[in-house]
């Protein structure tokens, strides 16, 4: 039996910490927007500081003024817009046969042309030798879930090229969205060897965009990144020169200068900041994959598309081409608004990339049936014929 007089006091006291919690956030905000304006004038001085400082945190490269804000311009017609998503049924060894399947949804959105949009998911059976083992760190290792999703990644971009080549008849205006980030985080502190070879193929689907004179964008919702709070962090240090494993706050961080704007994320600052359809100045990332990139580099930016702030990244090359840059930003807020606050392209790509666990019970059963077909041996594990037998 439920002690809802115990429940009742453990409920107020959430609701008293909730309080507490919510007062501390809108100091914190309102320290970092000081911050922000403080540093609006002389953002040269504080991107010096940056680069002098030594950190564990991601920090932004500013270009411009902090508080910088360009309107959305208006979307040109005709216009296409193309995207792509991905999904997967990572290798199970309990399973019949060790393979995988990466589904990728496949979407082209034609305006003011008349054409019938493409709708469409692509399935990719990976079941050779080649498919399933990975060269990683000078030894042959069976994928993990991981390079499966890294793969998944590239494949995406792959396809999307494959797209923008089929899409490029004529000279409209074209722009290509993926869900997600450019920078393939994962492979920071992966093997030299794998992580080269993906990087590559990333950069070969990105120059060819390049060569179609396609932008590219990845497009991040609800994102949770800091890296410009980061460098806000780095201004309310007294040092010149910070450099975090020195400090003389580390054994009691919450007592530090920066503490004070930490817990913030760059979303919760530009919200407060942009209007609808407005962007803010181009950010560069100091992630350390990025140095692999070359001319790709990406850069990123935040866009108000009226339900909310996302983050958008974008190659070096697209941010560098005024034209090209004014693109995605157009395209993106008008996806948005006819997605109900989410680009309508890559709604439409998820939808037909996503495998749900029906779909993955179904996978199964035929590729079981397959064998059987074609009497080929099949042997599924002990604990996978215990998931499918009926429970007493």
């Amino acid at each position: 039996m439920l002690d809802l007089a115990a429940v009742k006091r453990q409920l107020n006291e959430m609701a008293r910490e909730q309080i507490a919690r919510r007062d501390d956030f809108a100091h914190r905000i309102a320290e970092a927007l000081m911050e922000l304006r403080r540093w609006d004038d002389s953002w040269e001085q504080l991107t010096a500081k940056v680069a002098r400082s030594k950190t564990s945190w991601l920090l932004a490269d500013l270009t411009e003024q902090l508080s910088a804000r360009y309107p959305a311009p208006t979307p040109p017609r005709p216009l296409t817009v193309l995207a792509t998503d991905g999904s997967q049924i990572f290798p199970d060894r309990h399973e019949v046969a060790l393979c995988y399947l990466l589904n990728i949804g496949i979407v082209a959105l034609h305006y003011g042309t008349g054409e019938r949009p493409i709708l469409k998911s692509q399935p990719y059976l990976h079941y050779r030798e080649d498919d399933l083992y990975e060269r990683w760190g000078g030894r042959k290792v069976l994928v993990n879930p991981d390079i499966v999703s890294v793969r998944r990644h590239l494949l995406e971009l792959e396809t999307l090229v494959g797209l923008a080549t089929e899409c490029n008849m004529d000279g409209r205006p074209k722009v290509a969205l993926v869900d997600g980030t450019l920078i393939l985080w994962r492979l920071e502190g992966m093997p030299d060897d794998f992580s080269t070879r993906a990087v590559q193929r990333l950069c070969g689907a990105l120059s060819q965009l390049r060569a179609l004179s396609i932008p590219i964008a990845g497009y991040i919702s609800s994102p949770g990144s800091t890296d410009v709070v980061n460098a806000l962090r780095v201004g309310l240090c007294p040092y010149d020169a910070p450099n975090c494993d020195r400090c003389e706050y580390r054994d009691e961080l919450a007592s530090a200068p920066c503490a004070v704007i930490e817990g913030i994320t760059d979303q919760a600052i530009f919200s407060r900041i942009l209007n609808r359809g407005e962007r803010t100045q181009l950010f560069g990332s100091a992630s350390r994959i990025l140095e692999q990139y070359g001319e790709h580099r990406v850069m990123f930016y935040y866009v108000h598309v009226g339900a909310e702030v996302a983050r958008v990244e974008v190659p070096l090359w697209v941010a560098r081409d005024e034209s090209l840059l004014n693109l995605i930003h157009s395209a993106i807020c008008d996806q948005a608004e006819k997605g109900n606050g989410y680009p309508v392209a890559l709604s439409e790509a998820h939808e037909r990339a996503v495998v749900r666990g029906r779909d993955r019970e179904l996978f199964y059963r035929m590729l079981e049936e397959t064998f059987i077909q074609h009497n080929l041996r099949i042997s599924v594990s002990l604990k996978m014929l215990a998931k499918r037998a009926p429970g007493v």
